[in-house]
């Protein structure tokens, strides 16, 4: 693992190319009130019973970050949408989509418009996003 001195971003080979550039959560929730509810709620929950996270925000994205980048979130109007690796292909008509990575890994997608779905089930798949890579 790698991390840029200059922006605090952690990647699996050194001097990987990227854009340094952040905004600020403010910025990311302009104007999108509910996905901030949303987000903040999330993050508890995975700081509850998942662990410690470190929040870096790029122009496209926030990231999460455990001992590796595991989670992004994409604040939406109404909504807030997230993304996270896999070693398996979830099995849920809760998913918006899940994309092979590479024969073992697959980036699956949630859109998440209630509190309530920040469940037991979510944090379990995101748990294990977590762990992937240790």
């Amino acid at each position: 693992m790698w991390m840029c001195a200059r922006c605090g971003r952690i990647f699996k080979k050194k001097g990987q190319p990227h854009s340094c550039k952040k905004v600020t959560l403010e910025k990311h929730f302009k104007k999108k009130e509910e996905a901030r509810r949303l987000f903040d709620h999330l993050l508890d929950q995975i700081d509850k019973k998942v662990g410690k996270v470190k929040i870096i925000t790029i122009p496209c994205c926030i990231h999460l970050y455990g001992n590796y980048d595991f989670l992004a979130a994409l604040p939406k109007k109404d909504r807030l949408e997230i993304r996270f690796a896999l070693d398996r292909e979830i099995k849920s008509s809760r998913l918006k989509t899940s994309v092979p990575m590479s024969k073992k890994v697959f980036k699956n997608c949630f859109d998440i418009k209630s509190k309530e779905e920040i469940d037991k089930e979510l944090l379990e798949w995101i748990e294990d996003s977590y762990h992937l890579k240790d």
